[in-house]
């Protein structure tokens, strides 16, 4: 096998936050009763050891004449460390408002391509917390979770962000992959050991059975060739009822650039485009 390479995929760039949700407020477009929740995605970019503040928003269907103050926790779902972010401890939406702002502190370090701050409102009975509610920006509609907003963490990127996701039969200790470019240099890879020359696969890095493995990268316009290996040489298929996936897509525009079953044997290589 070729020995493992590195590349430096990622060029820097101001902060950019993308917001799923609007500024207009249309709340007379819906009728949900007593509905307070948190804008449900927001994607970050920063620079490693780069720290920003990000704004978030606690939206409601109602007025009120008083503050209202809601407290904020951090779910178990988030995957960016502690000690890298700061989030307050309560929202308030002020009195004769429909909506009330959040900030999050956020420090690049170890960071990881695709990290998340998953922010969530408390438990309270007296809320509807458990039905859509949208707001519109143009006439189209865009969604606000009930009780989550998550704050997905990326390196600046110029070019094409994707995403390679593997998902794991009953052996990822048996599974690598290679990525190549045009002229078949190797540029990146996963699951060999440190030259590059034998596969040690997800388990040692602590992937359980069935465990999905997903890494967004920040490619340049080029023709690429991605390779999947089994070790064992029956590809990720333990059983009709047990076989892994593989995918990769462009974030950018949502399109699928590859994808694949579990049952491929030794390997499977698949050729793609950035454009």
């Amino acid at each position: 096998m070729i020995l493992k390479k590195s590349i430096a995929l990622f060029s820097a760039l101001t902060l950019v936050f993308t917001m799923l949700s609007c500024e207009e407020d249309n709340s007379a477009d819906n009728s949900v009763p007593n509905y307070v929740g948190l804008e449900s995605y927001y994607t970050i970019e920063l620079s490693d050891g780069e720290t920003v503040t990000a704004e978030g928003r606690i939206l409601a269907s109602e007025t009120s004449g008083t503050d209202r103050t809601y407290n904020l926790i951090v779910d178990a779902s988030s995957t960016h460390g502690a000690a890298n972010y700061s989030v307050p401890a309560t929202v308030t939406i002020p009195a004769g408002e429909k909506e009330g702002v959040y900030e999050v502190t956020i420090v690049g370090n170890s960071l990881v391509d695709g990290n998340k701050i998953v922010v969530r409102l408390d438990t309270d009975a007296t809320l509807n917390q458990n039905t859509f509610y949208g707001t519109y920006s143009g006439g189209v509609l865009t969604g606000v979770s009930t009780s989550k907003t998550t704050f997905n963490l990326y390196r600046p990127c110029a070019s094409t962000r994707v995403r390679l996701s593997i998902t794991f039969d009953n052996y990822p200790e048996e599974t690598a992959w290679e990525l190549y470019d045009s002229s078949f240099n190797l540029i990146d890879s996963g699951g060999f050991n440190p030259a590059g020359t034998a596969i040690t696969g997800y388990a040692a890095l602590g992937f359980a059975d069935r465990s999905t493995f997903s890494v967004v990268k920040c490619m340049a316009p080029g023709t690429y060739t991605f390779v999947i290996y089994d070790d064992y040489g029956d590809g990720m298929y333990t059983s009709p009822t047990v076989s892994g996936t593989y995918s990769m897509n462009n974030l950018n525009n949502g399109a699928a650039l590859f994808s694949g079953g579990g049952d491929f044997g030794a390997f499977s290589e698949h050729e793609f485009v950035i454009e």
